[in-house]
């Protein structure tokens, strides 16, 4: 079964997101697609609960969604905690967790041992 994982955020049609993550998929064999949900404000609540679904592994939250949607989750991290936003939730059997990587991708932290 193919699943979806998405770019979550308003306006998302510039994003180069979804052509870039889709070939890493494709590349690593993993049946998966990649898509831009290019989701108003107001839309944000429904959407949350639309990546709750079985067939929605997760999603990456760009602007204006990263603090709004720290609400509609139902585990951020220490990270989301302490900076007050989020950029990626992941769906575990309809269970939302969420991080921030901003960070440590600012930082240099991703990737060191």
């Amino acid at each position: 079964m193919t699943r979806t994982l998405c770019l979550l955020g308003h306006p998302v049609a510039h994003s180069i997101s979804p052509r870039f993550q889709q070939a890493a998929l494709d590349a690593l064999g993993i049946d998966a697609k990649y898509e831009a949900w290019d989701t108003a404000p107001e839309d944000l609540p429904a959407t949350i609960e639309r990546i709750r679904s079985g067939d929605v592994i997760g999603c990456n939250v760009t602007v204006p969604h990263k603090v709004a949607a720290m609400r509609l989750v139902d585990r951020p991290d220490a990270m989301v905690e302490r900076v007050g936003a989020l950029n990626t939730i992941v769906n575990r059997d309809g269970l939302l967790f969420a991080t921030n990587t901003d960070v440590a991708g600012i930082t240099g932290e991703i990737g060191r041992a």
